[in-house]
């Protein structure tokens, strides 16, 4: 399925801006396979703006701005044409227990194994004994790995209200749990924490979902914006991505941005700025199928 996405973001700052950085990640990921980049374009509002392209520890695309001109306000646009494909069914009991696939990260023995066993330790905005409880609710031993994943993504999305305004990106695993709302971001970090908490290797999913379906597809939760959900990793089956804003593993409606531990690896736009004092942000996501 082919997409065409546009990823609008301004600042307005309330003083004059008189050099700023930033570092963004707006570029989707080729994924062979599963994602194919067609086209990609990025443009700032300000002039006098160095770009450099380079790739991050993660393999994911990292756009390096330097702005030299004093501005009060400054529009990134960002925009790409992607095409999806869908991955083959997965028997999730068909997948190797969650006990065992510990055990093997534990001890990693292949360079598979080391590569995944990074993600299972705590990271800047995941806690990971902060879940401790919350998982030992689903951790039978003998479960398969991926119906462990799917059971508690299936729960996040039953049991915590999808609510704006509510957290932010500073929000801790413990108080999303505690309160039982959040968005994508927090739901991401909880069913993240809990994967690891069990021992098991989790990253984080940054991308896109359709904003506006055709009738012969479902109307997803987390369109109009940045959306996020996670990849567990499993013996045989590789990374398999599951949403829990969602209640299901990715479709051909995801678009991949980047991977990484959590939010920190992956924020779409970070930066310092000289001056500006008070800013705003406004961001807008349009996600559209393309018609072949």
């Amino acid at each position: 399925m082919k997409y065409r996405v546009q990823h609008n973001t301004e600042f307005d700052y309330g003083l004059p801006v008189i050099a700023a950085q930033q570092v963004l990640r707006l570029k989707p990921r080729e994924m062979p396979g599963r994602q194919s980049l067609l086209k990609h374009s990025m443009s700032l509002s300000s002039p006098g703006t160095e770009i450099r392209e380079s790739n991050d520890y993660f393999g994911n695309a990292v756009h390096e701005v330097r702005l030299h001109s004093r501005h009060e306000t400054l529009a990134i646009q960002s925009e790409c044409e992607v095409d999806v494909t869908s991955g083959d069914e997965i028997l999730l009991d068909l997948s190797p227990s969650w006990d065992s696939v510990a055990g093997m990260l534990a001890l990693p023995h292949t360079p598979e194994l080391w590569h995944a066993a990074q993600f299972c330790f705590p990271s800047p905005h995941v806690d990971v004994s902060a879940a401790a409880e919350f998982a030992a609710q689903f951790a039978h031993p003998g479960t398969p790995l991926l119906r462990l994943a799917l059971d508690i993504n299936s729960y996040i999305h039953r049991e915590f209200k999808y609510t704006g305004g509510v957290t932010d990106v500073y929000t801790e695993v413990g108080n999303v749990l505690n309160n039982r709302m959040g968005v994508c971001q927090d739901f991401a970090h909880v069913a993240i924490a809990a994967l690891r908490a069990l021992g098991l290797a989790a990253r984080y999913v940054s991308g896109y979902i359709l904003s506006q379906t055709d009738e012969d597809l479902p109307t997803l939760i987390g369109a109009e914006a940045s959306h996020a959900w996670i990849a567990v990793f499993c013996p045989e089956f590789g990374w398999v991505d599951f949403d829990p804003t969602n209640d299901q593993i990715t479709s051909d409606q995801h678009i991949t941005l980047g991977w990484g531990r959590d939010y920190a690896d992956v924020a779409p736009t970070r930066g310092s700025i000289l001056g500006g004092g008070q800013q705003s942000l406004n961001v807008e996501v349009r996600v559209r199928r393309i018609q072949n």
